[in-house]
């Protein structure tokens, strides 16, 4: 049994992170190297953002409500044209063995603006970032407004820690890089994509594919002895994040009577393997501060943009096993932020490609998860590099 190594998330104060606006904090930035450095993680929690909680269970619950819904209204929803990059997506995605993921159903749309574009050559040539929002109204009157409002809040808050992130990597690489270059794309892009999640209960996904279920679904967790990585990504299989920042909200857990329960559960969760090839469980903080935290994810396109100052880490979601476990569902809301469809690729100058994803690294990636030169080349656009992680998973 391969050993599981626990460790806590670098947490930042909200009202910290404030203040780092308007003046440098060592203290902030000696953070960003512990998390998004090369020995990192490549995660760490904003705690004590306000309006959060409220927001984020006006949101939340309402994925488990449209995963409910008959069939024949989800499908009215999907955008298969557009990688399924808006509306609803359920078993398109490919992560692991190429197989599809029928353990998650997600529901993509931009919190930021409704119509990207009004050129339809334009949409057409990149429908995934592009096509215009579809939003389940009739069936659900709530769901757009509490998917704006939560999305929202978590890009404002992820363009105050990009600013952070911007005076570490100047201090890191001086002149070389552009100044202000993470804020810079974080304020002005407007492809930014929202993602609902709803995790199937691994019961019934198991029941539902005529798969054996996995160590972690199929014994109490006490008793499992997962082996490989594949025994801690059935409920999202493992990947890396291929925009620049990922803000992610605290799940919910519900069970068949749609009643929100603790997880039933301790080894459920995000699991990281590490650029020292260390499978790590991530411990966020629990109980009322955890409701208020968001958790920011380092992408590949950061990784690039700063050669490899920032790293982008492999992650995958173990689901919650046993008997207990047994028809619980988890929900939660990420925000991916990323440049617009044509922005650039580049290193900061001087900067090698191989300095932005080493040999040791890349060795220790899971079997799943690609290389990023076999997806990025120089000279390529957020949009062509983008096509090449889809066209990877889809």
């Amino acid at each position: 049994m391969e050993v599981v190594h626990k460790i806590e998330c670098v947490v930042i104060e909200y009202e910290e992170l404030k203040e780092g606006l308007t003046r440098k904090k060592p203290e902030l930035l000696a953070k960003i190297a512990k998390a998004y450095g090369y020995d990192g993680l490549g995660i760490l929690t904003v705690k004590g953002v306000p309006t959060l909680e409220e927001k984020r269970m006006a949101m939340l619950p309402l994925a488990n409500s449209f995963a409910k819904l008959p069939d024949e209204i989800k499908k009215k929803t999907e955008t298969p044209h557009a990688f399924y990059q808006v509306g609803w997506s359920y078993g398109n995605e490919k992560l692991q063995g190429n197989k599809p993921d029928y353990a998650k159903g997600s529901y993509y749309c931009n919190p930021l603006v409704d119509v990207p574009s009004t050129d339809a050559e334009l949409i057409k040539k990149f429908p995934s970032f592009l096509e215009p929002n579809i939003w389940p109204t009739e069936d659900l009157p709530g769901f757009e407004p509490a998917f704006k409002d939560l999305g929202r809040l978590v890009v404002d808050v992820g363009r105050m820690l990009a600013k952070q992130c911007d005076d570490y990597v100047e201090e890191k690489l001086g002149d070389s890089y552009k100044k202000g270059r993470f804020f810079k794309l974080l304020q002005e892009s407007k492809c930014c994509k929202g993602r609902l999640l709803h995790y199937f209960p691994a019961d019934e996904v198991a029941a539902m594919t005529g798969a054996g279920m996995s160590s972690s679904s199929s014994s109490s967790s006490s008793s499992s002895s997962p082996s490989s990585d594949n025994d801690f990504s059935d409920w999202c299989g493992w990947h890396n994040d291929h925009g620049s920042l990922t803000g992610l909200v605290p799940a919910i857990y519900t069970n068949k009577d749609d009643e929100v329960v603790p997880c039933p559960d301790p080894e459920a969760g995000l699991y990281i393997r590490s650029r020292k090839g260390d499978l790590v469980k991530v411990v966020l903080p629990k109980g009322s501060e955890g409701r208020n935290c968001i958790s920011f994810q380092i992408g590949e396109t950061a990784q690039i943009h700063t050669g490899g100052t920032l790293q982008a880490t492999p992650h995958a979601v173990r689901g919650a096993g046993g008997e207990a476990g047994r028809g619980i569902s988890r929900q939660t809301f990420a925000v991916f932020m990323e440049p617009e469809y044509d922005g650039d690729m580049e290193v900061p100058e001087g900067i090698g490609v191989e300095q932005v994803q080493d040999s040791e690294a890349a060795k220790h990636l899971p079997s799943s998860v690609r290389t990023l030169a076999s997806r990025w080349k120089k000279g390529q656009d957020f949009g062509q590099f983008s096509d090449a992680t889809f066209s990877a998973f889809y």
